[in-house]
């Protein structure tokens, strides 16, 4: 974790934002472009290229703009901040999903690995020829320095394979592709940004390979060994040709660029392994991680479920040892116990731990899914042949000591094919402040809202799934159609129908405060909604929502409800009385 001064973030945000790379907006072009793509997924539609599931889901109504932040390269000098953008919530999100699933399930690559364990199943077959030498590639800023003519050219260069992957043809194709690749935008500090260059992972891979395809073919030599990360490239070149070598890629196109570390005393780092040099120029690997690296795990002694501390520990041990070739077990459990002690786990648990994944590993048994030692929760039994295949969603609740393991023990009893997760109520989101431009309350979605009566207690409790401003929208629409109808007589009964709101309105000639609506809770479920409204009604005093809105309402809820109420308030007396006292014992001295 990095913690710097607000105003020096900034400043090295707006002197990454200051790159050609990217260009200021007037306004937020969030409803343009969602208009853009849901008339591109309707198209598709009509053409008969998609169904109705497919146009429900790339079509968009709540979108906002997506907030940059900048992650710090804490192993490079002065801090340099790394440009992320999360675009879940951009119109054209969904869209550039669909396209990534299409380029996916054509591309195939000779160099390509998955993981750091598949880059050690294949280079420690490997002999190093004579006077070749270790080299590692990265490209500078890969996924913001695509230009986006080299991406229309190397989808049409491969077009032959891509359309085995879908019924849209080419022209169509490439106008979803410019569609997203001119509209990749983010705000920063309330203004509007457009990204010139850039593109996403999937598509960038295609680049990629095509940059290998036509750097191979320039040079004079063959590059015995060649293996692509993303960005990262691990090579065995030649000595005398290393910068020859470097200096083609980097001819290649100037906005991609590439830098280079080579190995020294026969070792060089890639991924999180070390690559060492043998004697007889075979390759062995250790685990490794950067001289910056604080080596902090989940600690043993946090606030975390059981089984969570154990899953962190076994993968830690299992990475080290799968990792770790051609070295004595002594080192490996070296290695292992002073990073797993250093975060307080009991050397004996260490122990257990090494020996049960020893000997998974030599007998290549493995515990997929399952955590590794028995915790208080008792496993979930064995599906038995009449049950369905179609698993229903995890279940994720709070972890909460005593409580939490007996649900989940009552719930694995009664519902066995539930699969269950529990999560922190602590974490640091919620003890820093967040370095990403707050969204608006208007702006989301996904929410219960609270709108307050002007001339007496009462409050109006509302779900949406749109845009909260998009509710209020139909909420002061309906007020005015009040105010219309009283002036001019007309019939109630279509406006009465309407919320209870209304009804309030209309019962005793009160007036809502709409722009001093407050949202109560949101949610990234909107299944959720209905119960959580419930919830609030019940436990909010003095509503004026109708009864018949909490019918559906569990007892059991409404039991819990008046606990957790009955235990806020006397919390909050007790605040109010410790803040009273120091304020009564200051002012006496």
């Amino acid at each position: 974790m990095v913690i710097m001064k607000i105003q020096d973030y900034d400043n090295k945000m707006l002197d990454l934002l200051n790159d050609p790379t990217y260009k200021i907006l007037r306004k937020d072009p969030t409803s343009t472009i969602q208009k853009l793509t849901n008339n591109m997924a309707k198209r598709l539609a009509d053409l008969k290229l998609i169904d109705r599931h497919t146009l429900h889901k790339l079509q968009t109504h709540t979108s906002t703009c997506p907030r940059i932040y900048g992650q710090p390269k804490a192993h490079k000098p002065n801090l340099p901040l790394r440009p992320v953008v999360p675009n879940i919530t951009a119109p054209t999100y969904q869209l550039s999903k669909f396209i990534a699933n299409i380029l996916q399930t054509t591309f195939t690559s000779q160099h390509n690995i998955k993981d750091s364990f598949n880059f050690v199943e294949e280079i420690t077959t490997i002999t190093i020829p004579p006077e070749h030498v270790l080299v590692s590639f990265d490209v500078v800023s890969l996924f913001t320095n695509i230009p986006k003519e080299l991406v229309i050219r190397n989808i049409i260069f491969r077009w032959t394979d891509i359309k085995k992957g879908t019924d849209i043809n080419l022209d169509v194709f490439l106008e979803m592709v410019e569609l997203c690749l001119n509209n990749s935008y983010f705000m920063f500090r309330d203004k509007y940004y457009q990204q010139t260059f850039g593109t996403v992972m999937r598509i960038a891979d295609y680049v990629m390979e095509d940059l290998l395809d036509t750097v191979i073919t320039k040079l004079n030599f063959t590059i015995p060994v060649l293996k692509k990360y993303v960005d990262d490239l691990f090579l065995v070149l030649p000595k005398p040709l290393v910068e020859h070598t470097l200096n083609i890629f980097n001819q290649f196109n100037q906005h991609l660029q590439f830098t280079m570390e080579i190995e020294k005393s026969g070792k060089l780092p890639f991924l999180d392994t070390l690559i060492i040099r043998k004697e007889d120029h075979t390759l062995r690997t250790v685990w490794y991680s950067k001289p910056i690296s604080s080596g902090r795990l989940l600690n043993y002694n946090s606030f975390h479920p059981t089984n969570m501390k154990l899953n962190v520990a076994s993968n830690f041990i299992k990475r080290v040892m799968q990792l770790t070739t051609d070295t004595p077990i002594e080192q490996q459990k070296h290695v292992i116990f002073q990073n797993l002690r250093r975060n307080d786990y009991p050397s004996a648990l260490i122990n257990r731990l090494m020996n049960r994944i020893k000997t998974e590993l030599i007998t290549g048994q493995q515990h997929h899914g399952h955590h590794p030692l028995p915790t208080s929760s008792p496993p979930l039994p064995a599906p038995t042949p009449t049950e369905p295949q179609d698993q229903p969603p995890p279940l994720s609740i709070p972890n909460i000591q005593i409580l939490t393991p007996s649900i989940i023990a009552i719930l694995r009893r009664d519902f066995p094919l539930i699969k269950i997760a529990t999560r922190t109520t602590q974490n640091i989101k919620t003890l820093l402040k967040s370095v990403k431009d707050p969204v608006s309350p208007l702006d989301q979605h996904n929410v219960i809202y609270s709108i307050p009566c002007i001339d007496c207690d009462n409050v109006y409790i509302g779900m949406t799934t749109n845009q909260l401003k998009k509710r209020l929208s139909g909420h002061r629409s309906n007020v005015n159609k009040l105010i219309e109808t009283q002036t001019n007589t007309l019939n109630l009964d279509v406006i009465q129908a309407n919320t209870a709101l209304v009804q309030h309105m209309i019962d005793t000639e009160h007036t809502f405060d709409l722009e001093g609506t407050k949202t109560v809770v949101r949610t990234l479920r909107p299944t959720a909604l209905p119960v959580l409204e419930m919830c609030h009604i019940q436990n909010t005093p003095h509503t004026v929502n109708y009864r018949t809105d909490v019918d559906n309402l569990n007892t059991t809820y409404a039991g819990i409800l008046h606990t957790v109420k009955t235990t806020l308030m006397c919390r909050k007396q007790s605040r109010h009385t410790t803040r009273n006292t120091i304020t009564d014992t200051i002012g006496q001295t």
